[in-house]
């Protein structure tokens, strides 16, 4: 039996594609999967695999004082550091340089032998963990890179663009351990619903998923064009991770064709609210490196379940990703709508077939081969 231990201190079910990996994963019978990770404070529903042994210590309190804050943290690091030597793995997946200070304590101090593979979701400049609660993530990021990094037989980003930028700030780590490692969805989302091959309805049906702020999105923005265009365009805003204000001003306005779901859906509900839409938004503004070079795993949900996706022109990384494929991608300005009229609106008239190369299980196949998983799994 090959032990992973997979940690991912900020809590899984913010992340979709964490617990798509762990499902992955946990469907082999050669595996055992223990994940340490910490309990969500946003009401979402506890993620949950018979098959994977979950160990959660505390989030810490956003209203409490930075000190408690950063105790309650520096104590999941050191729990989690000695219930590895108690478990031993073969493997340890950990996510992000917010949990690398574990990783690094089990393997410097308790004379840790596992193997090593790192993942990031996000892309972070050295000018990141200079902002205010990034303290222990800096000092993971400097683990990283002084120890953990040349240690690792797989360092992944989401795309090519960060994995280029990753590896420009690290030149020291070989070649061979980087690796993409996209944000796919499980296969089962795809479907047969081709909504180019049909022509959209009427009115069009528009849905934004995923946070939304007015000073990192263009919420505002789609919204005040879909409100212009009352019988053509219908706007569906879905999203537990939404600052309260947009809510407040959504509440205001009162517009009679937009719709909102401040609680968000489960993520195995999408699917099935996807597949009733015509057109998915990816609404970033690129405030950051971060989000410039960035294809939200939305991007391919949206695909998967048939829908044409509007992109903002700033999103270099999805500009580049619709370059390579013959897939219904949009670039708007969104900064500039106002010559944008719904009259015009065409379906891009591409099928989105080919999205359906796009499913985790290919995506993750690598990496479980770089962990042993396949070969274990043909002995079975």
């Amino acid at each position: 039996m090959l032990k992973v231990a997979y940690l991912h201190i900020l809590p899984l079910e913010y992340y979709p594609p964490a617990c798509t990996f762990l499902d992955t994963l946990a469907a082999e019978k050669s595996v055992d999967v223990r994940v340490y990770t910490t309990c969500n404070l946003r009401g979402r529903k506890p993620y949950c695999n018979k098959s994977v042994t979950i160990d959660r210590g505390d989030a810490p309190n956003p209203g409490a004082l930075r000190v408690l804050r950063l105790l309650t943290t520096i104590k999941w690091h050191v729990k989690t550091a000695f219930s590895l030597r108690r478990f031993q793995p073969d493997s340890i997946v950990y996510v992000e340089p917010h949990s690398a200070i574990a990783a690094w304590l089990f393997l410097r101090f308790f004379s840790g032998k596992a193997r090593l593979y790192v993942h990031h979701h996000e892309f972070y400049e050295q000018r990141d963990f200079l902002r205010p609660g990034m303290q222990l993530p800096r000092i993971g990021n400097l683990k990283e890179r002084q120890f953990l990094f040349p240690r690792a037989e797989w360092i992944s980003q989401t795309n090519e663009d960060r994995l280029r930028l990753a590896m420009r700030d690290n030149p020291a780590i070989s070649d061979t351990a980087w690796r993409v490692l996209p944000n796919y969805p499980p296969a089962e989302w795809c479907t047969k619903r081709d909504v180019n091959a049909a022509g959209w309805g009427q009115p069009v049906r528009l849905i934004y998923v995923g946070s939304a702020s007015f000073e990192d999105t263009y919420i505002q923005e789609i919204t005040r064009w879909a409100s212009r265009y009352p019988k053509d365009i219908q706007l569906h805003i879905c999203g537990y991770n939404v600052k309260a204000d947009v809510f407040e001003w959504l509440d205001q306005q009162r517009f009679s064709n937009v719709t909102y779901e401040p609680d968000g859906c489960a993520y195995e509900e999408l699917p099935s609210i996807l597949t009733e839409f015509d057109i998915g938004l990816v609404l970033y503004k690129g405030n950051t490196t971060n989000f410039v070079f960035n294809i939200p795993n939305k991007v391919y949900e949206y695909l998967c379940c048939g829908l044409e996706v509007w992109y903002p022109t700033e999103m270099t990384s999805i500009k580049k990703f619709q370059g390579e494929h013959s897939l219904p991608l949009r670039e708007l300005d969104f900064s500039n709508l106002v010559h944008f009229d719904s009259s015009d609106l065409q379906p891009l008239g591409r099928a989105p077939s080919r999205a359906r190369d796009f499913t985790a299980e290919q995506a993750f196949d690598p990496l479980l081969a770089a962990m042993g998983v396949n070969e274990r799994r043909a002995r079975i």
